[in-house]
């Protein structure tokens, strides 16, 4: 291997190193949330336990019976992992978390092809510690393993318009359809729909259209569903396609959750602060001077068309968002690479000393209130004393922005900088992960 694929390597090498170890982390004490991961955790194991891999299992009257109003993919890739690994909580949850690591180095090749390198690696890290995504990356739901397949989509489209083997690439990008469709049901046309602009608009660029790969990938991809349904008719009649498109017609002409139309542009933001804020920045960086703009289509319009989507959906929750979390994470990463610029060049050097002290502030009050906690749970109760150690990991992680800056005087590791932002929520998503807040949902 030649030094210059070593250099381009090694960013995403230690990337992913640095999220695996993440996802590593756990307390001892684990429990599945209600009800969903219960739920898929339980039907993998009859699965397992029946060798029945056709039926969509669940406990009725008079025994195991099924219950169609969901696909199957999810409860394989668990059942699978109970085969190869033993059943316990930590199998059932290694499928989702594997994908998100995936999910972050395609993030990762999504953001080299739209802007540069450092805004890829920036987003990638930026993904793997927004609150939300981390929280889903270690529950046993089919939310992840679907964002994984419509960035494996893009991230083959991408590839196939420059490689000269555009072909293979277009079977894998059609082949994620399908595969989607068996993971999260008829969920993946809307991400399909919101594709269609690029694929359209952009046609005269990058020709996916007329790829036949492309469409050979999606019949292929449809194998494996179409086999699961037509076996399921053969022996249930026509019970598993009323099931199933009775559940999407429910969830779409009903809310149960009383969520309003607005419902995702607060969401967004309290489940995935700060990184939100530092995507509008970007965002605004962006159409002010837009790098590589015929991909806009792609990293604007993509999103946004999946965001109007999912809003007038009726049933509205915070797992539909994450698949927004990419793209988010990557105008993230675009404006914390330009500050970094700045933070270089001492180009506005007010922005990137104003967004240190303001975070290093913040930091010290977190340490100080979680050392409290700590120190006299007896004064607040000793069930808050967890909370403490997370207020102080975050703490000393927001402190980090402010370290740099000051120990730095020359102002010539923006890097070091830049990455101390998701460095910061890393130390607290791991702190949640040790204390058992993420993972152990016992009601106890």
């Amino acid at each position: 291997m030649d030094n210059v694929s070593l250099k381009q390597r090694w960013p995403l090498t230690l990337l992913l190193l640095w999220v695996a170890l993440l996802l590593l982390l756990h307390s001892p004490q684990q429990s599945f949330m209600a009800h969903d991961e219960g739920y898929y955790a339980q039907q993998a194991r009859w699965i397992v336990e029946r060798g029945d891999w056709i039926t969509v299992p669940w406990a009725g009257h008079t025994g195991i019976v099924p219950l169609y109003d969901r696909t199957i993919g999810l409860q394989w890739l668990i059942g699978l992992s109970y085969r190869l690994l033993g059943r316990s909580e930590w199998t059932a949850r290694l499928p989702i978390a594997l994908a998100s690591l995936l999910s972050v180095g395609l993030t990762y090749g999504i953001g080299c092809h739209c802007f540069s390198r450092r805004v890829g690696l920036l987003g990638g890290a930026i993904l793997a510690t927004t609150p939300i995504w981390a929280q889903a990356s270690w529950l046993a739901t089919q939310d992840i393993p679907l964002v994984c397949l419509e960035l494996l989509g893009i991230w083959a489209l991408l590839q196939a318009e420059r490689s000269p083997h555009r072909f293979y690439w277009g079977l894998l990008a059609g082949s994620t359809v399908g595969l989607g469709l068996l993971v999260k049901s008829v969920m993946i046309v809307l991400p399909l729909a919101a594709i269609a602009p690029y694929l359209l608009l952009s046609h005269r660029r990058h020709r996916h259209l007329t790829n036949p790969g492309l469409y050979l990938g999606l019949i292929l991809g449809l194998i494996p569903f179409t086999l699961w349904l037509g076996l399921s008719l053969v022996q249930y009649g026509w019970l598993p396609l009323q099931q199933l498109f009775g559940k999407l017609l429910l969830l779409s002409d009903e809310s149960f959750h009383q969520t309003g139309p607005l419902y995702y542009l607060w969401n967004i933001p309290a489940n995935s602060f700060p990184w939100p804020f530092f995507a509008v920045g970007g965002l605004f960086m962006l159409l002010q001077r837009p790098k590589k703009p015929h991909r806009i289509l792609l990293w604007l319009g993509y999103p946004s068309a999946l965001l109007l989507l999912l809003t007038c959906f009726k049933t509205r929750t915070w797992y539909y968002a994450l698949q927004l979390c990419p793209f988010i994470a990557l105008l993230a990463g675009y404006c914390l690479a330009t500050i970094g610029q700045a933070y270089q060049q001492r180009k506005h050097p007010r922005v990137p000393t104003v967004l240190s002290y303001i975070s290093g502030l913040l930091g010290l009050l977190l340490a100080i209130a979680g050392f409290v906690l700590i120190l006299f749970p007896s004064r607040f109760g000793s069930e808050m004393q967890i909370y403490g150690w997370v207020g102080l990991a975050l703490g000393i992680g927001l402190m980090l922005p402010f370290t740099v800056l000051r120990r730095d005087r020359a102002r010539k590791r923006s890097w070091l900088w830049q990455l101390s932002w998701p460095a910061a929520l890393w130390m607290a998503i791991a702190a949640l992960y040790l204390t058992g807040l993420w993972g152990n949902y016992s009601p106890a």
